[in-house]
């Protein structure tokens, strides 16, 4: 992957910063994005080695993504692999929650992706084998009123891949990486009681590891994944069976 670029969205921490490394180990010349996490961000690209490089956006901020495009643009001159990471989650009671909540959850989860692929899909397309993968939620299929505006943004995603690999073939694959409960600060913020609770009804009886989510993202941007487009592949240890 000598020469590839790849721009990984959210990449501060958790699973967006497991895709990080896991890209720049693998030869990627990896571009690590972050809204307010410099700090964090930094370590992330320490981590990935010398080939990794920050830049912070707001992927919700249109123009924000517009000039993130130019300064990849600038830095590299191209870009290769997209991984629309960036997230936030609500652990809030949808009769209660706020509508500027439920409007910042679209925007960052669903907006996000919009802008970013609009933005970036002429550099993908001009490498002549670009990819996108989008991370979205095994909980976009699931009834949970808990988290109802973040099931609702990762449902949207799911659109927005089915119409991307269409639209963008055959020069760009868009894939799906649906997780399910994955160990991050993101799914521990929603309570204790809700993680037990969903280990228990996992049949591998665990939560998952950001870098199990890395190592599939791998597979579905590398030649061998060449042929799989318009697919969302999930990793739960099992949770959506029930």
């Amino acid at each position: 992957m000598d020469g590839q670029v790849a721009l990984v969205t959210g990449a501060s921490r958790g699973i967006g910063a497991a895709i990080a490394v896991d890209l720049a180990r693998a030869g990627y010349t990896v571009v690590i994005n972050h809204r307010d996490s410099a700090e964090d961000a930094r370590r992330v690209a320490e981590a990935g080695g010398p080939t990794a490089t920050v830049i912070a956006a707001d992927v919700a901020d249109h123009a924000a993504v517009r000039r993130l495009t130019e300064e990849v643009t600038d830095r590299h001159g191209r870009l290769d692999v997209l991984v629309n990471n960036a997230g936030v989650t609500l652990p809030d009671d949808w009769r209660t929650l706020d509508p500027a909540r439920w409007q910042r959850c679209l925007d960052v989860n669903v907006t996000g992706v919009f802008h970013c692929v609009q933005a970036l899909a002429p550099l993908l397309e001009a490498t002549g084998r670009g990819r996108i993968v989008n991370i979205g939620s095994t909980y976009a299929g699931m009834g949970v009123g808990a988290i109802a505006a973040y099931a609702a943004a990762k449902a949207g995603i799911a659109a927005l891949t089915t119409a991307f690999a269409k639209e963008l073939a055959p020069v760009v694959t868009v894939n799906l990486v649906a997780p399910g409960n994955i160990d991050t600060d993101m799914t521990r913020s929603v309570g204790e009681e809700f993680v037990a609770a969903t280990v228990a009804q996992t049949p591998l009886r665990r939560l998952g590891t950001p870098e199990e989510i890395a190592r599939l993202v791998r597979f579905v941007v590398s030649e061998d994944a060449a042929f799989i487009t318009g697919q969302t592949l999930v990793c739960d240890g099992g949770h959506s069976l029930r």
